[in-house]
């Protein structure tokens, strides 16, 4: 049984509230600590750290909301992290092959740095893990249990996207592009897995992929790190998805609405017509 009563009114929009300034405050308290420049040896551990502080604070959050203490268990299942993982690696794959192919993406170099590589790696980790708790963890949660999952995941996959409009290079399309090929499918696997550590996966590895190894502007962020692959990227914005970074490109929303499409479908039969 809920905590915080989905009748209350007054007392779940102050909870949904609090939790939403909260974490993006300890969010971006964080980040600015770990973009500072210091050796990668340092900044992994600290990115471990504020990952495990983050999940700790959220677990906490989470126990003012569900009193059935299992629910809270949320590294137990921690493994479904690699399926996040794959389900990235094949769609960026997939995006950079069909560029690679139409000739809009040419490899310049290759180097593989491994300072640069821990940093991607420590970064895109708090990152994954901070804004899949404010957007899925506590936005779809929380308007999913009021409402429906329909509405949960509209309200914050408009969100998420939205929240990229202040990136370089962002426009409304690219806001739109994010909430269309990335907020509808994570959070479709967050309700499909039922746990948040899918999109987690999700996330982490999509960053790492689209800066650490292909060279691409993340959501319009350039990072001071070398990527393993420095490229040439040319083309219509339409297609490569410009300063933006390949969330912007059509090829990218195209896949994103079809795996969507996927786990949506998967989520209806198993959970709305099981047999």
């Amino acid at each position: 049984m809920p905590i915080i009563s989905k009748d209350n009114n007054m007392a779940w929009g102050i909870y949904l509230f609090v939790g939403f300034v909260a974490f993006m405050l300890l969010f971006g308290s964080f980040m600015q600590f770990l973009l500072c420049n210091f050796s990668a040896y340092i900044k992994l551990p600290l990115s471990l750290l504020t990952a495990a502080i983050t999940l700790y604070a959220f677990k906490k959050y989470l126990g003012l909301y569900v009193e059935d203490r299992t629910r809270l268990s949320i590294h137990r299942q921690m493994h479904t992290l690699g399926i996040g993982w794959l389900v990235s690696i094949v769609y960026f794959s997939t995006i950079m092959a069909c560029l690679y192919l139409s000739g809009n993406y040419v490899v310049a170099s290759v180097q593989f740095n491994l300072d640069s590589q821990l940093c991607w790696l420590a970064i895109f980790l708090v990152i994954g893990i901070s804004e899949e708790i404010v957007c899925r963890g506590i936005i779809f949660r929380l308007i999913s249990d009021k409402w429906n999952v329909a509405t949960g995941l509209v309200v914050s996959s408009l969100l998420f996207g939205f929240l990229h409009i202040f990136n370089d290079g962002a426009t409304v399309w690219s806001s739109l592009a994010i909430t269309l090929n990335s907020g509808w499918l994570m959070g479709m696997a967050y309700a499909y897995h039922q746990t948040i550590w899918v999109p987690i996966g999700m996330h982490w590895a999509w960053n790492y992929l689209e800066g650490g190894v292909f060279g691409c502007a993340v959501s319009g962020t350039p990072l001071d790190y070398l990527p393993l692959i420095t490229p040439r990227i040319s083309g219509a914005d339409i297609l490569t998805g410009g300063a933006f970074g390949p969330e912007a490109s059509i090829i990218c929303v195209a896949l994103g609405i079809v795996l969507s499409i996927v786990y949506t479908v998967l989520y209806i039969k198993k959970y709305l017509y099981p047999k």
